[in-house]
């Protein structure tokens, strides 16, 4: 059983089942949890339970809670939830409370943290934050004071946290550190260790200047806020950053290992729990086999009396590496209960992966278990300047492998298939048929009796191979890849280096032949290091070409399987490699081929059969990164300029006109002030409804934004167009850095051109990119310059739009008197134009505005207002931000019972919407509500909306989550949590000069 209190309480039973008792039983289990093994008196469940108004029949209610516990816990004899005097006891055993493990998790991964086992301190670390589902205790009710607890545990975490991005930085993970630790110290501007971690993350991602810009802005706070320097560790290692001091990054390679220990030797042990599998040249069959263990035999057909079972199989490597999971599955298909057909296993998997290595490896281990012979065939599928094998020259080999003489061998090649299947079925062989081309190749080369085990390798999938267990190889995990590394190169190589190996795995992309082919050459050059080999790797232009030795070549690899492509298919494969995004639909490489939908999924599959693409998901795919190298660098050499830029066109048709359908399904009163591309002749996906459309954008959010600051993008409409098509979903979704990305490029865009109504439009939208992320000075610039442009063109709507943009900044400013003279102008405007749907906007902002300015019920009746005409004109978006700001002024007028009715509606709607701006706006003024009645209730909706900001990067109502919190940490009586959180507030409000809201914060600092 598993009691889980980091977050809502629930029960993990033991079969599995998670339970969340009900709301009395529920507030009873956390009370007794929080005192486990401990006896907890009536008196303290009853306050639990009811607080102080506890009806009179509590004693009565308690049993029945004490009864329902038990029940739910399949406790029915008590003899986990005890009644002990004065009240009852909870008994846990050691790794049952999830509070328990978490704190020794966090125990353990420091301690093995200060003995230098680093990857072992990561893993512990992050299994126990991964306990961490919210905040602990948060079922306890106000009068029962858990929050000092609460807050105990929070400080753990950050320093377990802390502590997890310690380790990965050790490891060298600096790059992937950067992203999670500028939200960190975000969240808390003042941990200055924290903004140490950040600055020694971006120093070790070649990022130096960053990294002292990160020291500049933590002193200027530091100064602004406390009047105090940073710290001397701090100071120091701003210093040593200034200094380019080596050691920073060489403390930082140290991994408790100081390099990879060796696998076991293959052979030496059952193969299931070996280590897996590398990539491995093999050599021709026919001539590098070694004498097998003899057995006994009849002779069948025409082999000789006498014969001696033979062993053709190529050498297994000793630096065998990886592949436990795949050996298992391979050795417990060999090993099932015998039937009536012959076990075949096939083995696919694209070029390097390690397919013939695998099946090599496993034949070795089972090759004792089949004493008539171990018979190994390349079929020369995908053998560079070799036709494949006819199924009757690989027929011939077979049998003159189990001892059938040359001479006595039938000319025809089905009485060939016919005396194969006489001698296997008489005899136990093990047989491997590798590098086969397809199906047909292999169907006459299997035994018809059972008895042998037959493994065949190809880099198609064969689905029409009947019987066959089908096993797809991927690449290699990250910790194996480096491994397989250091096997090969030797582990004295690797040490101090880990994290040089690192990267070079990634940039071999985890493939056995590319590790194989760089580990080799590092093996074979001694005054060479990782890092002078990783630098020479990033100086390649061409990765799969740079891979090579004398025999082996990843690029001639996948030249060979390229080459057993159809045109058709070889092209699409070509136009592929030019997606500027990572993952594609057939709808996408359909445009890029100008191809109908049908015709583009059936090569997309069979593309896919031959493992050159990847299906990461339904009907989504993908490159392995080697492979998209190759795909590009062929349609750069065999497709021309303009043929590149007419399939980019046309993928960019579809992507502009594709978001503008769905830009119109979910914001369809604003349809007037979009682009609207025209239909491409390639196929479109089918967008039926809101959800439909919302999911597309989401799914092709990525390749949207890749599209749009695409260099072709630039020298065309899309980047304009995409900008002015997405501007709404990026706001509403909160997606504010890729906005920020988006229209930046539209902007630059538009000045090349000479686009000035697309250069206006993209300024207003870069204008509120900037506001969103608190960024008002900017904002002003951009959006005074779209309003001089918009005048110059004479484009009224624009102009009015601009208005009610400035009027808001200038709210959040506090600049009222300015704020209401830019909106009352637009709202003239708007009525002069008849445009409803943009007067909503502005009586809302209007609303917003008085209530800055505590004119409460004047802010009341602009959003009575802005509802009303939202219903009218049905914009389902708007009537939510409306009725949300309408509960807002309510409770500011002392209406809380109105007020929560009008945000349950709002929070319900943008919930159903997935509008993540207006759930901030709904769970914040339902947690100020409920604060007066419910504090801990009110601290849960506003940590809600924290959350969502620091997601979507909303610094301006971050600042407000963080004075909410401490509103409602203060109404819990405790005013240290509550200063904490002011003082991030303040921080906050003073970086976005926010005069208005950071008076209102001081006031509650000052009243300490």
């Amino acid at each position: 059983m598993r009691f889980n209190l980091l977050g809502p309480v629930n029960v993990t039973l033991p079969d599995g089942k998670v339970v969340l008792p009900s709301d009395g039983p529920r507030a009873a289990l956390v009370m007794l949890l929080v005192n486990a093994n401990r006896v907890v008196s009536t008196e303290q469940l009853a306050s639990a339970v009811w607080g102080e108004h506890r009806p009179s029949t509590a004693t009565a209610s308690l049993r029945n809670h004490i009864l329902r516990l038990r029940r739910t816990l399949g406790d029915d004899k008590g003899l986990r939830l005890r009644t002990v005097a004065p009240g009852y006891l909870i008994t846990t055993h050691p790794g049952e409370l999830d509070v328990e493990v978490f704190l020794e998790g966090c125990r353990l991964g420091a301690e093995q943290l200060r003995a230098g086992e680093v990857a072992t301190a990561r893993q512990t670390l992050s299994t126990a934050l991964d306990l961490w589902r919210g905040a602990p205790f948060a079922d306890l009710p106000p009068c029962v004071d858990g929050a000092a607890r609460a807050h105990q545990l929070d400080e753990v975490r950050m320093k377990a946290w802390q502590d997890r991005v310690d380790a990965d930085l050790r490891l060298g993970r600096h790059r992937e550190l950067v992203a999670e630790l500028r939200g960190l110290t975000r969240s808390h501007p003042l941990r200055e260790a924290l903004h140490g971690q950040l600055m020694l993350a971006l120093y070790g991602a070649d990022r130096q200047a960053e990294a002292l810009a990160v020291y500049q802005e933590l002193r200027r706070r530091l100064v602004a806020e406390l009047g105090v320097e940073p710290s001397a560790q701090v100071t120091d290692l701003q210093l040593r950053i200034l200094a380019a001091d080596p050691s920073l990054l060489e403390s930082a390679g140290q991994s408790e290992s100081r390099g990879t220990a060796p696998g076991r030797i293959a052979g030496t042990g059952h193969g299931g729990n070996e280590p897996g599998s590398g990539a491995s040249t093999t050599e021709t069959a026919e001539t590098t086999g070694t004498t097998g263990t003899t057995g006994t035999t009849g002779t069948t057909g025409n082999a000789p009396a006498g014969y001696t079972p033979r062993n053709s199989l190529p050498r297994d490597v000793a630096d065998f590496t990886g592949r436990g999971p795949e050996t298992d599955r391979l050795l417990a298909a060999a090993a099932a209960p015998a039937t009536s057909a012959v076990v075949i296993s096939a083995i696919d998997g694209m070029a390097g992966v390690g397919k013939t290595a695998l099946a090599v490896h496993v034949a070795h281990t089972l090759a004792d278990q089949y004493a008539d012979g171990q018979v190994f065939i390349d079929l020369h599928g995908f053998t560079p300047g070799q036709t494949p094998l006819e199924p009757g020259t690989a027929l011939a080999r077979l049998l003159r492998a189990v001892g059938v003489s040359e001479d006595t061998l039938p000319s025809d090649p089905e009485e060939r298939a016919l005396l194969w299947r006489g001698v296997a079925a008489e005899r136990r062989l093990l047989i491997v048929l590798d590098n086969a081309v397809d199906a047909a190749q292999v169907r006459p080369l299997l035994p018809g009796s059972p008895g042998s085990l037959v493994f065949v390798t190809s880099r198609r999938r064969m689905p029409a191979l009947a019987g066959a267990g089908a096993l797809s190889l991927n690449v290699l995990e990250p910790d194996t890849a480096a491994a397989l590394f250091g096997q090969i190169c030797g582990p004295d190589r690797i040490v101090g280096q880990e994290d040089a190996v690192a990267e070079i795995v990634r940039l071999c992309g985890y493939l056995p032949l590319a590790i194989r082919i760089t580990a080799a050459r590092l093996a074979h050059r001694g005054a060479w290091t990782p890092s002078h080999l990783l630098a020479r790797l990033q100086d390649r232009i061409s990765l799969p070409t740079e891979l090579r030795t004398q025999d082996q070549s990843v690029a001639a690899a996948f030249a060979v399987s390229y080459d057993a492509l159809t045109p058709d298919q070889q092209r699409l494969f070509r136009l592929a490699g030019l997606h500027p995004g990572d993952d594609f639909s057939a709808y996408a490489l359909a445009a890029l081929a100008d191809l109908p939908l049908t015709e583009t999924e059936d090569l997309v599959e069979e593309l896919h059969d031959h493992h050159l693409l990847i299906e990461q998901s339904a009907g989504r795919y993908t490159f392995h990164d080697l492979l998209r190298q190759h795909a590009h660098g062929l349609a750069r050499s065999e497709e021309s300029d303009a043929t590149r830029q007419a399939a980019l066109e046309r993928l960019f048709d579809y992507y502009s006109h594709t978001a503008a359908a769905a830009a119109d399904i979910l914001y369809p009163h604003e349809a007037h002030r979009r682009p609207h591309p025209p239909k491409p002749a390639t196929p479109t996906d089918p967008l039926r409804g809101e959800e439909n459309a919302r999911i597309w954008l989401d799914t092709e959010l990525t390749n949207l934004i890749t599209a749009g600051t695409h260099p072709t993008a630039a020298a065309t409409r899309h980047s304009s167009d995409l900008s002015a098509i997405l501007a709404r979903y990026l706001e509403y979704y909160g997606h504010y850095g890729k906005s920020l990305t988006l229209h930046t490029a539209a902007a630059e865009s538009t000045t090349t051109t000479g686009n000035s109504a697309g250069h206006a439009t993209a300024q207003t939208n870069l204008a509120g990119s900037y506001w969103l992320l608190g960024r008002y000075s900017d904002a002003i610039d951009c959006f005074q310059a779209a309003l001089l442009d918009f005048r110059n063109i004479e484009d009224r709507a624009g102009e009015r739009r601009v208005l009610t943009n400035l009027g808001v900044t200038y709210a959040h400013l506090s600049r009222h008197q300015e704020a209401i003279d830019h909106l009352t102008r637009a709202m003239a405007a708007y009525g002069a134009a008849g445009d409803r749907a943009g007067q909503v906007i502005v009586l809302n902002n209007l609303g917003s505005t008085c209530e800055q300015m505590e004119d409460f019920e004047q802010a009341a009746e602009y959003h009575r207002q802005a509802l009303a005409l939202a219903r009218e004109v049905g914009d389902h978006v708007t009537e939510g931000r409306a009725l949300a700001n309408l509960g807002t002024s309510l409770h500011r007028l002392g209406r809380p019972a109105e007020a929560a009715q009008m945000l349950h509606q709002a929070l319900a709607m943008a919930t159903n919407a997935g509008d993540r701006n207006r759930q901030v706006v709904a769970l914040n003024g339902l947690g100020d509500i409920e604060r007066a009645t419910d504090p801990a209730q009110a601290l849960a909706r506003h940590q809600q909306a924290h959350e969502i900001c620091a997601t979507i990067g909303d610094r301006f109502s971050l600042a407000g989550c963080h004075l909410r919190i401490g509103d409602d940490h203060q109404a819990m009586g405790d005013p240290g949590m509550a200063q904490d959180q002011w003082e991030q507030s303040a921080a906050l409000y003073t970086e976005l000069d926010a005069i208005s809201q950071l008076e209102t914060v001081r006031v509650r600092l000052d009243a300490l």
